[in-house]
């Protein structure tokens, strides 16, 4: 499937390159076929890269949203500038707690080049080291905290069989994710409602009420008991989100997301399908099959 996918895709550019394409879209036309064809594993963010902020030169190489297959470049200026109050703030003298910075920049992905925006705000913490001689010196650092990208950045890794009213969850909790993380777990709850839904189990009781979420988890199927506790870790951190002052962090939200992505892959992904079949034709031929079976029997 991996190599027939491969050879769709590069026949595809040999196709562009002979109607007269140029190379540079030609490769962001084979990543992004690679990246659409079913079985293909899209690239997923690292951690750290989604929770801290960063400095100007260590901006975090951000997973492209619309091909997935790339890494986001600064493109052109990063233009960062103090707020009007916080210059107020520094008149009677600076101090670096209380600077404020805003910040925005273009973003580009080298395979598909796409462009991606990127705001939010920024600070100045006082860092402390030991140098050579044994001596503390302190070292004011500029960071930056991402605020909203636009498109926004694609954290949970949906299937290609995920239904298309999950994915409007999924995205919109993609697109809280940095700003308020407290939303961000409601959409990502909003999202496993839809899958509950997809899977067949009722939204309204015999009187036209609105069943909870926790009795709609219990109205699974047996065969659906495995997934039962990802989408009661869910409910409690939407549940968590929905009150005023909750205090959920990003860190909150991507457990959230780690939960919701085992969720999917559980439900809607091919591959544990595959495998499982790939295990029993191995099984069966109680060896390899195919090519080489043959021409180890003869």
């Amino acid at each position: 499937m991996l190599i027939h996918g491969f050879l769709h895709a590069c026949a595809a550019l040999l196709g562009w390159m002979r109607h007269g394409g140029n190379l540079v879209g030609g490769c962001g036309l084979l990543a992004n076929l690679l990246g659409q064809h079913k079985g293909m594993n899209r690239m997923k963010m690292e951690r750290n890269a989604l929770l801290y902020a960063f400095r100007i030169n260590q901006i975090p190489a951000y997973i492209c949203p619309h091909c997935r297959g790339g890494r986001l470049k600064l493109e052109g200026e990063f233009e960062s500038e103090e707020t009007e109050e916080s210059k107020k703030d520094q008149e009677q003298g600076w101090d670096p707690d209380l600077v404020v910075l805003r910040f925005s920049c273009k973003l580009k992905c080298p395979i598909c080049l796409e462009i991606v925006f990127l705001i939010g705000s920024g600070g100045v913490e006082r860092e402390h080291e030991v140098d050579d001689n044994g001596e503390w010196n302190a070292l004011d650092v500029t960071y930056f905290d991402p605020k909203f990208f636009y498109p926004a950045l694609s954290i949970a890794n949906c299937p290609d069989r995920t239904p298309y009213r999950v994915k409007e969850q999924v995205d919109a909790a993609g697109a809280l994710y940095f700003s308020h993380p407290d939303s961000c777990c409601n959409s990502i709850r909003a999202a496993a409602e839809e899958i509950l839904t997809d899977l067949g189990v009722d939204v309204l009781d015999d009187k036209g009420g609105f069943i909870s979420f926790a009795k709609r988890i219990q109205g699974l199927p047996s065969e659906r008991e495995s997934v039962v506790a990802l989408f009661h870790a869910i409910r409690w951190l939407g549940n968590y989100g929905s009150h005023p002052g909750s205090g959920l962090q990003r860190s909150h939200a991507l457990d959230a997301f780690d939960i919701l992505d085992l969720l999917l892959e559980e439900l809607y992904s091919d591959r544990k399908l595959k495998t499982q079949e790939l295990a029993k034709r191995i099984n069966d031929a109680k060896g390899p099959f195919g090519h080489l079976r043959a021409a180890v029997t003869e």
